[in-house]
């Protein structure tokens, strides 16, 4: 879903595996990767919103 994210905003990215065997049902740890440019576009895009900063400020 991550990668469907990034490459709906032009930024190609793929799935890497860790090399660790699952177990007991669990998945096998992955990596996303993306060119070192689109790192930090990356990063933003996938990360969670900030609240914002005026919620609750004004005491009303």
């Amino acid at each position: 879903m991550m990668q469907q994210m990034l490459e709906a905003h032009g930024i190609p990215a793929r799935v890497l595996s860790r090399g660790l065997q699952p177990h007991f049902g669990c998945g096998a740890p992955a990596v996303l990767e993306v060119r070192s440019r689109d790192q930090w576009t990356a990063l933003l895009l996938l990360s969670p919103l900030e609240e914002e900063a005026t919620e609750g400020s004004f005491g009303g």
